[in-house]
């Protein structure tokens, strides 16, 4: 949209600002290829800041500023602004609802069922959801070089959800449905290591020690019951879980049962950025020694002893 400064004399055109909050095309828009993968990943993480779509998608601030704006638009993206950010704090952006068609043709679905996960989030799940992918790129970080562990697959939370029966207990030819939803998959190619298989969970702090024992058990009961095998071809996993601070951290690892100490490893959002996610920053409440994701047993005793 412009103005006019002087009517009838049209050498002097100012362009008006454009509102962050009201959407504003001014010209037609093709999607790329990147555009369609970007669309596509952002609907399966749920929610993300610019600078991680930058992250993942752009090389400079500016290109993806002015893609992003252009997104939202058309209507392929919605922005968010957390009422207490500051001017000039990062939009988080999720799915818009012109993104559907474009999405279900990727995903050979329905754009109907896409448009309903695409409904208004609250602040609460979106800070939950940034965490997500601010561990997935501290992963990403991490493998860059070329003597580093691999990440052979990653899976957001909508697609490492798995809804199954078993068979209630005590009673013959009836069935339970239990939904397994943990906030994402990792699984790392270490090279002559093997593949390692890690589960998300992701705490800020706002679950009980009721709830967190029962997260903690459904991690259990999918190992045993053998579904995460047959559904991954690996016969065993681990599940990280990334917390506030220390303090939280010491009244999560007295909440594990001792049949699963070392299922679970532990580690600050501070260690993981001071650090990376392949430092030695996880501990399992069976030992208060820090671990890699990818050391063995000697280079995990190694550090143990030099702590």
């Amino acid at each position: 949209m412009t103005v006019t400064d002087h009517p009838g004399d049209g050498d002097r055109v100012a362009a008006l600002p454009r509102s962050r909050f009201v959407a504003s095309p001014k010209r037609r828009l093709a999607l790329g290829p990147r555009d369609r993968e970007m669309l596509v990943d952002l609907y399966h993480h749920q929610a993300m800041l610019r600078g991680q779509i930058q992250a993942l998608y752009f090389v400079s601030v500016a290109r993806c500023n002015d893609r992003l704006r252009q997104l939202f638009d058309h209507g392929y993206v919605q922005r968010y602004f957390h009422p207490a950010s500051p001017y000039g704090a990062q939009a988080i952006y999720t799915v818009g609802r012109n993104a559907a068609p474009v999405i279900a043709a990727a995903l050979g679905t329905d754009a109907a069922e896409v448009r309903r996960r695409c409904r208004a989030r609250t602040p609460a799940f979106l800070e939950h959801t940034l965490e997500i992918v601010r561990f997935y790129l501290a992963v990403r970080a991490a493998t860059q070089g070329p003597e580093q562990a691999q990440i052979e697959l990653w899976l957001p939370e909508a697609r490492c959800r798995h809804e199954y029966e078993m068979a209630a207990a005590g009673a013959a030819n009836r069935w339970r449905k239990e939904v397994f939803k943990p906030d994402g998959f990792i699984r790392l190619d270490a090279g002559d290591k093997g593949y390692r298989s890690y589960f998300l969970e992701i705490d800020l702090g706002h679950t009980s020690s009721r709830q967190f024992r029962n997260k903690l058990a459904d991690h259990e009961r999918y190992l045993r019951s053998g579904l995460f095998e047959e559904r991954f071809g690996c016969s065993e996993f681990r599940t990280l879980v990334v917390t506030t601070g220390a303090r939280r951290l010491s009244n999560l690892l007295s909440l594990v049962r001792k049949e699963a100490e070392d299922l679970a490893w532990f580690t600050t959002f501070e260690e993981l950025e001071e650090h990376g996610a392949l430092g030695a920053i996880w501990r399992s409440a069976r030992s208060p020694c820090a671990r890699s994701l990818v050391s063995d047993g000697q280079t995990e005793e190694a550090a143990c002893g030099s702590a």
